[in-house]
């Protein structure tokens, strides 16, 4: 009798057990799709503001983005004295 029920109780969980896993892919998928569509309109905003400060004229030095950049350190070879070769 316990092996008939074992039998029941797995027929009848599978399917369900399967729904489940349907329903949380398919929501899974629905997600990515909503991500992907936020990142989407997130870099358009992004863009359209660098166009917008890129036309404008900077009114202090801290507008300007030429300032912003970040300066690269200029190596020079410098010659060894003879002392200490």
């Amino acid at each position: 009798m316990g092996w008939i029920a074992a039998c029941v109780l797995v027929v009848f969980l599978l399917p369900i057990m399967g729904m489940l896993l349907l329903e949380t892919l398919e929501a899974k998928n629905e997600v990515k799709q909503q991500v992907e569509k936020v990142e989407k309109l997130r870099r358009q905003i992004e863009s359209s503001e660098r166009k917008k400060n890129r036309d404008k004229e900077p009114s202090t030095i801290s507008d300007n983005p030429v300032f912003d950049r970040v300066r690269r350190p200029i190596s020079l070879q410098m010659p060894r004295p003879k002392e200490l070769e």
